[in-house]
């Protein structure tokens, strides 16, 4: 009797700490999904004339930068199946003011947070570093650009191809496809030609020509760290390897 007992009293705690620590899990994701979108007007930095990230992306006129306009019908311009990709944020929540969507549930285009994830967060978290805000951070980055990383991916900020999907391409795969019998295939794409040409398949070049990395000091410190360092910020450093190509600007 006394042996069972405890066996129900192991069962039980065990339950509970389960119980626990699922919803702790939960209500961390919950928190990560209160960050709202604001499109690309809310990437100030990034998008702000003369800077490199930016500039690349208004250059891609036949891809993300005017998915949305490429929408042929009404019909196609409120469908859910084809807004998921040529659209950002919908069915997420959208800080209103911000973005250029009006009184649309989305934001049209492929913008920057379609990729990067909502733009509050990256707001939040340098506003917030350990209630300092934003110019501690902003110093932060300068010093030691590692630890500034780390601050915002342990925060939920997600990156395809370093802590998000384990290849930028897998995160691209979501909306493209590479092969004509691919289950996620546009049927409207059937039998049309991009821009080039060619059929509407997802190549290599696709990321090439897609590539609006900057270099900036977390390459110089990247390109420095020891075997000791990359143990250190295991997880926090490139894992697809793509990004051991130089950016286009490199120096």
């Amino acid at each position: 009797m006394f042996d069972r007992n405890i066996r129900r009293f192991v069962l039980t705690f065990a339950a509970i700490s389960l119980s626990l620590v699922i919803f702790q899990s939960s209500q961390s994701f919950g928190a990560k999904q209160t960050w709202k979108y604001m499109g690309n007007a809310g990437c100030k930095c990034h998008m702000s004339k003369g800077c490199f990230e930016g500039e690349e992306y208004k250059k891609m006129k036949n891809q993300h930068y005017n998915a949305f306009q490429r929408l042929e019908t009404d019909e196609d311009k409120s469908n859910p199946e084809c807004l998921k990709c040529h659209a950002t944020a919908f069915g997420m929540k959208i800080k209103k003011g911000k973005s250029k969507q009006g009184s649309k549930d989305f934001i049209e285009d492929v913008g920057c947070e379609a990729c990067h994830g909502p733009g509050e967060g990256y707001i939040d978290v340098k506003k917030n570093y350990e209630g300092k805000g934003k110019d501690a951070f902003k110093a932060l980055l300068q010093s030691d650009p590692m630890a500034a990383r780390k601050a915002q991916y342990d925060a939920g900020l997600e990156v395809a191809g370093i802590n998000k999907y384990e290849t930028i391409k897998e995160q691209c795969l979501n909306c493209h496809w590479e092969d004509a019998g691919a289950k996620n295939k546009c049927p409207k794409c059937e039998g049309k030609k991009n821009s080039e040409g060619q059929d509407r398949l997802f190549t290599k070049d696709y990321i090439k020509r897609d590539d609006h990395r900057d270099h900036d000091a977390i390459d110089d410190v990247l390109a420095k760290m020891s075997d000791a360092d990359k143990k250190k910020w295991k997880g926090y450093i490139e894992q697809d390897p793509w990004y051991k190509t130089k950016p286009p600007n490199a120096k």
